[in-house]
């Protein structure tokens, strides 16, 4: 009898932590929508008129297709302007204009071509300090970068760091195809020598690239030496970083 109880009370007690488990989840609304926190902030750290400002989450943020990123569809309605839709991306913190949030939102002929797309903004990466930007055509870019490492060393500085993760969150914001990432070294020195830094530079900010979350993406990389040029003013130009984004075609 004092086993039929027992068996009894804890049968109870777990319909019990069940109903309670079920009415958290259902009812607390800082569980169902832990989200909204990054929403609002990253919608917030976007426009330009955050006092007269409105927006509506039109399609609540999930990992979808086994993407690592959380990404939700979200409307934004600033004065003087017809509404715009994002797709929000609360693990890049970036946002990309499409035409709508209904049915598949993140396919590519649902995305606004990147010429056009606020969330691309030239100006904005020409302000961030050590990052030249150069459009070649409406889906390829040059990104020209400084300081990223000491003479005749293949490290990251920290400045270079940085400058790198700034890039990344752009990237993260895009219909990336491919990136080419060279160097170009001077060859005031020996050519041997130079080749191979500027290879090994090349290799190492790929592999910064991937660990930062550039993945699934094809990354090229190339290294060349420059015959030398008389000044060291004219040399240390000479000693540069790039690296080519060419982006999806959404109209295919």
């Amino acid at each position: 009898m004092q086993r039929k109880y027992k068996a009894i009370f804890i049968f109870s007690s777990l319909l019990t932590l069940t109903a309670c488990g079920n009415q958290i989840r259902d009812d607390n609304v800082v569980l169902d929508y832990e989200w909204e926190a990054d929403i609002y902030n990253l919608v917030y750290s976007h426009v330009a008129d955050v006092d007269n400002l409105h927006f509506w989450v039109r399609r609540a943020p999930e990992y979808k297709d086994g993407s690592p990123h959380q990404r939700g569809c979200i409307e934004i309605a600033q004065p003087r302007t017809s509404n715009r839709f994002y797709i929000a991306n609360l693990n890049s913190y970036g946002l990309i204009e499409v035409k709508n949030c209904e049915g598949n939102y993140s396919a590519f002929s649902n995305i606004i071509a990147p010429k056009k797309s606020r969330a691309f903004d030239i100006s904005a990466w020409s302000r961030s300090d050590g990052i030249t930007v150069t459009e070649l055509d409406g889906t390829h870019w040059l990104l020209k970068f400084e300081s990223l490492f000491v003479v005749n060393q293949y490290q990251l500085t920290d400045q270079g760091r940085h400058t790198l993760l700034r890039m990344v969150k752009q990237l993260q914001t895009l219909p990336i195809e491919s990136l080419l990432v060279y160097g170009v070294a001077d060859s005031s020195g020996s050519y041997a020598v130079n080749r191979q830094l500027s290879d090994k530079r090349s290799r190492v900010v790929r592999e910064f690239l991937v660990e930062e979350g550039i993945r699934n993406i094809p990354i090229n990389i190339r290294g060349s030496v420059e015959n030398a040029l008389s000044t060291a003013q004219e040399r240390v130009a000479q000693r540069r970083f790039m690296i080519e984004v060419k982006l999806k075609n959404n109209a295919k």
